[in-house]
């Protein structure tokens, strides 16, 4: 079936069973003040982009979709070890796509100009690399690394093949944490030495317990190919279908969502790495109802920075609060997620109130007149304090990674770095890591000194 051209990213979100997406506008008192859609535009040959997807599952198509949209990027080929998927890439994407089970044919093809990864964690790192070394582009999911000295690997090949790479941590492209980075650049939030994060879900599928297809087996998938560098074991559908679920694969709630929110912070503060972290956790719910998984579905971890803690919480257990980021200064406060975004002033005005008022009238009278304030408040009761009435909201249609997508095919057409290749990828990822490791080994601190993890 060939793909509709006029199909919009929200009919092929529907009709694959993906998120929500739309337009991009940045709104404040509903007036659009940004946007960004894409449009009908015409690009000169030299300027088309071809790209090959190598593990077409369900965030791939997402992230397929986004590079269909923007002009001159045509979709070329797919390679995945299920054939399921690769039916699925047609019905999505037309009939001409061309598709095989071993993604190093899409490397040798001359006709590529970049290749699009949503492969499991332990593969980014090789394909990485091998897909720089043949010469292409690389936008890879999140995280770039499964394991630690992967990324010095990626630095150096960046260098050495002088190529385009981008992860797939989306929110560095939104509006919102551009005008986040720009009021903390400007001052507009003071001295900032909190920031903490949190991301909640409730549902089977958000623990990654996904449907596991009638047809998983090992005629239809290529287990073999499929594990790579992971421990070799029996043919099992729910490590396949469940890999988030598995050390072996994945780094679970760190890898998979907290390397979002290091990276926008580290884009936010100008920061590299954490100097160590703390985390606290444990399968208290999903591991009783499938013991057979490995990592934690509730995970709190404490970063360090030279200037600022940052915490971080995540469940599995509860939708409650969602996803979010408070940005605490000592002027003001934003609290932005993947929509929205508010920034709340801080409006100190300290009259020493309740403890003065314990003082004798006299004291209280001399102090006030030497202070030059205008009086002391009655004594301290439960229940009066009130949140400042003034604030600034914005909010935005729509899914950032439209943006992250049109931006790497920006630089691949310029040759200007993405936001968010080797070093930055690395620098997310390894938070995530050391976060890990601090979990891993029960709950002990574990820095980092730039080339190494050391528990203490």
């Amino acid at each position: 079936m060939a793909r509709n051209s006029s199909m919009n990213r929200r009919d092929f979100i529907r009709r694959s069973g993906a998120g929500t997406a739309g337009s991009l506008a940045l709104r404040s008192g509903g007036k659009v003040v940004w946007s960004s859609e894409p449009g009908p535009a015409r690009v000169a040959p030299s300027d088309r982009v071809r790209v090959g997807v190598i593990g077409v599952g369900a965030r791939a198509q997402q992230d397929a979709y986004c590079f269909t949209v923007v002009p001159g990027v045509e979709l070329v080929a797919v390679a995945d070890v299920y054939d399921s998927r690769l039916t699925r890439a047609k019905e999505l994407f037309g009939d001409k796509l061309a598709s095989t089970r071993d993604y190093r044919h899409l490397l040798d093809r001359h006709d590529l100009d970049a290749i699009l990864i949503g492969t499991p964690d332990h593969w980014h790192a090789r394909m990485i690399v091998e897909a720089m070394a043949a010469g292409k582009d690389v936008y890879c999911e999140k995280p770039m690394t499964y394991k630690i000295e992967e990324g010095f690997e990626i630095i150096d090949a960046e260098k050495r093949y002088n190529r385009i790479l981008q992860i797939g941590s989306q929110f560095v492209d939104s509006p919102l944490v551009e005008m986040a980075k720009k009021w903390i650049e400007e001052g507009r939030l003071g001295q900032i030495t909190l920031i903490k994060s949190w991301e909640n879900r409730n549902t089977p599928a958000g623990a990654w317990f996904y449907p596991i297809a009638p047809d998983g087996n090992e005629q239809t998938i290529d287990w073999k190919q499929w594990l790579g560098s992971a421990p070799d074991r029996p043919f099992d559908a729910r490590r396949y279908f469940r890999w988030r679920c598995y050390w072996d694969y994945s780094g679970g709630l760190q890898t998979d969502l907290v390397v979002h929110h290091l990276n926008t912070v580290h884009f936010l503060m100008n920061e590299t790495a954490p100097l160590s972290a703390i985390t606290y956790g444990g399968g208290y719910r999903w591991k009783r109802i499938h013991p057979e998984a490995e990592v934690p579905d509730v995970v709190q971890t404490l970063f360090e920075y030279p200037n600022f803690t940052y915490n971080v919480s995540l469940t599995l257990n509860s939708q409650n609060q969602g996803f979010g980021t408070y940005v605490m200064g000592t002027k003001g406060t934003i609290q932005i997620d993947e929509v929205k975004m508010t920034f709340y002033p801080e409006n100190p005005f300290d009259d020493y109130a309740w403890v003065v008022a314990a003082w004798p009238e006299k004291l209280q009278q001399e102090f006030v007149k030497k202070e030059n304030i205008v009086g002391i408040n009655q004594p301290w009761a439960p229940g009066t304090c009130t949140a400042p009435e003034a604030y600034e909201h914005y909010d935005i249609v729509g899914d950032p990674t439209d943006l992250h997508v049109k931006a790497f095919v920006e630089s691949v057409r310029t040759r200007k770095p993405t936001r968010e290749g080797a070093v930055p990828g690395h620098h997310a990822a390894l938070g995530a890591h050391i976060a890990n490791l601090s979990y891993r080994s029960g709950s002990r601190k574990v820095t980092w000194d730039g080339r190494k993890a050391a528990l203490v």
